[in-house]
């Protein structure tokens, strides 16, 4: 029996150096200020993880995400700080948070996908604009206008990050499951059934594909990787507020799909370290960093469609033709 051999692609042991390059040399160069907006940068990779699900497999534009980063950071600063009376330890609170959101994602999806088009993208606005209202309002549960404070940080398999740089490093960890994860389904019958209904939903159902049923589990995995998202940054930072997950925040999430690349999770991760990074770069230029987003967004929609990853993929194209046209101009 022949031992059968896996070729990596070129793109994939690009991508493998650039994030070894990355986790290896920028903390090396980075001040503690830079490291905690990069560390909110991974975190928020992880929830737009799971709107690529909705958006690029399934071809599905959700604003909930933001609502259950909310519900799972707020269940994890209640559960952590013993406001319900009892104190859970963080990774109990996490866990907890996942599996509640989870249910909680599961359960809306069935009643918001009901609805299709741009009617289910207005009702996961309404959703994310509740959802802001109630944790503003309700202080029982959220401490209302002033928020939840001195949330305890993260502790993992008996490992507690001691500042930016520990908490850098568990959270590549984090997210390198998550790209695992995501990549995973995206090969797997779900993934298929996603792209189908993507593509043509009359189509989809005529091969047996279950579209309520199958846009339901998406939904509730974004719901799932959202809470998470929540989870990590209320314990990185130690504090949350309503003002951290409004209706701009959600816009904001949809912007780093978009420019990363709605079908490249590795894009994505990039997408969100350049939004996060961008306006620190550009502090200079602050008062005018909402007209730069803008005319980003149109330039990006209008030359790059398909995002960072779309221009990548164009490029390594142009690199293999060149280089076939040179062999086959040797071979003549």
């Amino acid at each position: 029996m022949k031992n059968k051999t896996v070729a990596v692609k070129p793109a994939v042991w690009a991508k493998i150096i650039i994030a070894l390059l990355f986790v290896l040399l920028v903390p090396q160069f980075t001040n503690d200020y830079s490291m905690q907006v990069l560390n909110v940068s991974l975190i928020m990779a992880i929830l737009s993880f799971g709107l690529s699900i909705l958006l690029g497999m399934g071809g599905l534009l959700s604003f909930a995400g933001t609502a259950f980063m909310g519900l799972g950071a707020y269940i994890v600063a209640n559960l952590t700080t013993g406001r319900p009376g009892y104190i859970f330890n963080t990774s109990e609170s996490l866990l907890i948070a996942i599996l509640a959101c989870t249910l909680t994602a599961f359960l809306i999806g069935l009643v918001l996908l009901r609805l299709s088009g741009t009617f289910f993208t207005f009702a996961t606005i309404a959703l994310v604009q509740v959802s802001w209202s109630i944790y503003m309002n309700y202080k029982p549960f959220s401490g209302g206008p002033d928020g939840i404070s001195r949330i305890p940080a993260l502790t993992l398999f008996g490992f507690t990050p001691d500042g930016y740089r520990q908490w850098f490093y568990m959270l590549c960890v984090i997210v390198l499951i998550c790209i695992l994860l995501v990549e995973r389904i995206r090969k797997t019958k779900l993934g298929r059934s996603l792209a189908a209904v993507r593509d043509n939903e009359i189509a989809a159902q005529s091969l047996g594909v279950n579209i309520y049923r199958t846009k339901v589990i998406a939904f509730t995995i974004t719901g799932a990787l959202s809470a998470l998202a929540g989870g990590l940054y209320a314990m990185h930072g130690g504090f949350i507020s309503a003002d951290n997950f409004t209706f701009d925040m959600s816009t904001t999430y949809i912007i780093i799909v978009m420019l990363g690349g709605v079908n490249d999770t590795f894009g994505v991760l990039v997408g969100s370290i350049l939004v996060n990074m961008l306006p620190e770069w550009l502090r200079p230029l602050a008062r005018y960093i909402r007209l730069i987003y803008g005319a980003g967004v149109i330039l990006l929609m209008v030359f790059m469609p398909m995002g960072l990853a779309g221009l990548a993929k164009q490029f390594m194209d142009k690199i293999k033709f060149r280089m076939r046209a040179g062999s086959n101009g040797k071979g003549d």
